[in-house]
């Protein structure tokens, strides 16, 4: 005669039977011990490095903007990236030929242009703060938004970085100090601690510690054979301007035959570098 099975064994072999045994968990970036500073921007910084010339990207470009009068606009466009290290950027936006936004540095100048009202803003390189502070995107910031800066390895007399590990990130912290000897944090590269240990996160924040621009990247891809991993999709927030944006990238492209005397880089005429002014 069988030897009749207690209830809680027939319970536990049921769960075994439905549920199979329990596999051993995965280990999460929790349980990766952090790697030094100097690794983590080293591997970064190469990435970056594999770049070599201009690139341009190009896709679909989505968001919203808040006027000065509280009025948010939203718009869906297409959008053609053009950067080449450490200053040279164009991102124009365009709806059906007709452009909306242009956003655009070289080594002396930034400009946006808004087709609401027709005008350019002009700054000097340097100099971002002559830019009218309600622009819906800052032309200094894109890079970096878009993970293509190389992140700075060494500390200058009035900056300073720090490390800080949180759950899937290694975060860099860049410290300045303002004219009252107040120390800041200026900006945040969050990098995945599980490959391909690349920037997924990038914060800008003002003297009060107020986030100025926040960025996130995904979905990295090789550009080309043995090319650099370049993020697909790049989502950036102003909260204080109540902007935002989403840049889909359907195309990485290397374009060696533009260079910095192009006229995808070229100062606007409306900009006068001599006033710093539009």
């Amino acid at each position: 005669m069988p030897t009749s099975i207690q209830p809680k064994a027939a319970c536990l072999l049921s769960l075994l039977v439905l549920c199979g045994c329990p596999s051993k968990p995965r280990p999460g970036p929790a349980a990766l011990a952090p790697i030094p500073m100097h690794q983590a921007l080293g591997i970064v910084n190469h990435n970056i490095a594999k770049v070599g010339g201009t690139l341009r990207a190009s896709g679909s470009v989505d968001g919203h903007f808040t006027t000065p009068e509280g009025r948010q606009v939203r718009y869906d466009l297409n959008g053609i990236l053009f950067y080449l290290a450490p200053t040279y950027v164009r991102f124009d936006l365009k709806k059906f030929g007709d452009r909306q936004f242009l956003f655009g540095s070289n080594e002396q100048m930034y400009w946006v242009y808004t087709k609401d009202g027709d005008a350019y803003s002009c700054g000097r390189q340097g100099a971002p703060h002559e830019l009218p502070a309600d622009i819906p995107a800052r032309p200094d910031q894109i890079a970096d938004a878009m993970g293509l800066a190389v992140v700075p390895g060494t500390e200058g007399a009035s900056v300073k970085r720090v490390q800080r590990v949180v759950d899937q990130y290694q975060q860099i912290l860049f410290l300045i100090r303002d004219a009252n000897g107040r120390l800041l944090i200026e900006k945040e590269y969050w990098l995945d601690r599980t490959p391909p240990q690349l920037i997924r996160h990038v914060v800008f924040r003002d003297a009060d510690g107020v986030v100025e621009m926040a960025s996130t990247l995904g979905d990295y891809r090789e550009m080309v054979g043995g090319g650099p991993l370049l993020p697909r999709e790049m989502v950036a927030e102003w909260p204080k301007a109540g902007a935002q944006m989403r840049f889909r990238i359907q195309k990485w492209e290397s374009v060696p035959q533009v260079g910095p005397t192009g006229p995808q880089f070229a100062t606007p005429a409306e900009c006068s570098e001599s006033t710093g002014g539009s």
